[in-house]
């Protein structure tokens, strides 16, 4: 869960009104009401409910797309609104006006307040998105669900299926319910974008920063670089032969040195929701090994390459290249909500490899 790019999340939402149809002329109201209060209008997110169970980190990652769409005012609720098993939707509404109340009724601020689930198995992959949002007195201003019939379905939750493309998904139909326009860059560094990357484990600005005169040395030596490749994370486990085949690849693109190295420098990647983290975890396993992995292939630079393979054919490519002293010159991540991913749309192992050479080479131009 949770790996879109940020270039995604901020262009995601619509920008037009929707009409859906008649409507109660109050419920109409508040959400004009809603409507004309913008983006500043504080909207509190309540755990949402996937696979059956309330998730405040799913609520954290709708947070943090509305967020990067402008609205500055966002907090996820502490507690959990549970619903009945066998509970119908009709009656969700309802039953979390009446939640929202006893909270303000408790002392919570009252402010409008957001309720979602997401329905599907990791099998099947979502099949439906619905959501609500009630006003500060727990009166409806909205109700909308969503399934794969829908064109918005398929932009977002279909075309990423997991919680990060379902929250998605309710950020643009929130968008175009209400009729807010999306304002991309509003928001500078918000709770939520400090909290994903601290979740993630992503280093400091400076560290970015440091990176880019390592990238331009490589840019401008890359014909004499050294390179030791690592045995390619495929999880749950390792493919050295896709090491071999990467070694190859380098040195015919390139004109470089590059040998693979053996499995013992095999980096542990530990499965994750937050893609985010995934790829830093590879950078810091790659931190750790490139030392040895240089001295034993006689490099100057290592390089890993984590491909995830599902159904749907690839669904990432994670590129990390250090310099022999384990300093970061490249960490790079594509998954199919990238341009670039979506284009080559890699299929297996291979097209996997050949696209990690050829993001290489994009990022070295």
């Amino acid at each position: 869960m949770v790996g879109l790019p940020l270039a995604v999340l901020v262009g995601g939402c619509s920008a037009a009104q929707e009409p859906e149809g008649p409507q109660d002329p109050a419920v109409a109201a508040r959400c004009g009401r809603l409507r004309a209060a913008g983006l500043p209008a504080p909207l509190t997110i309540h755990p949402v409910q996937v696979l059956g169970r309330p998730s405040p980190r799913v609520a954290q990652a709708v947070g943090l797309v509305l967020e990067k769409q402008g609205m500055p005012d966002l907090d996820v609720a502490a507690t959990s609104f549970e619903v009945a098993a066998d509970g119908r939707w009709e009656d969700v509404p309802a039953q979390f006006g009446a939640h929202v109340r006893a909270l303000v009724a408790a002392g919570a601020a009252a402010r409008h307040h957001l309720y979602a689930q997401y329905l599907g198995t990791p099998q099947t992959g979502p099949q439906e998105v619905r959501f609500c949002v009630v006003d500060g007195a727990g009166d409806v201003v909205l109700v909308d669900r969503q399934t794969p019939a829908d064109a918005a379905f398929r932009r977002t939750a279909g075309r990423d299926p997991d919680p990060m493309g379902c929250s998605l998904l309710v950020a643009e139909r929130l968008f175009a319910r209400v009729g807010w326009r999306a304002q991309a860059g509003a928001v500078q560094d918000g709770r939520f974008a400090r909290l994903w990357r601290e979740l993630s484990g992503a280093p400091e600005a400076r560290e970015f920063e440091a990176m880019a005169p390592r990238l331009a040395a490589l840019r401008r030596n890359i014909a004499n670089a050294r390179f030791a490749v690592l045995p390619s994370v495929v999880h749950p486990g390792h493919d050295a032969a896709s090491s071999e085949r990467l070694a190859a690849l380098l040195a015919q693109r390139f004109g470089c040195r590059a040998q693979a190295v053996a499995g013992g420098a095999a980096i542990a990647v530990a499965a994750d929701s937050n893609e985010q983290k995934r790829l830093w975890d590879l950078a810091r396993g790659l931190r750790a090994a490139a030392p040895a992995a240089a001295e034993a292939a006689g490099a100057d630079h290592v390089l890993v390459v984590d491909v995830g393979i599902g159904d749907r054919g690839i669904g990432y490519v994670h590129v990390a290249v250090c310099t022999a002293a384990g300093d970061y010159v490249v960490v790079d991540w594509q998954n199919d909500q990238h341009p670039m991913l979506q284009k080559a749309a890699p299929k297996v192992l291979d097209d996997a490899e050949r696209f990690a050479v050829d993001r290489l080479a994009a990022l070295l131009r």
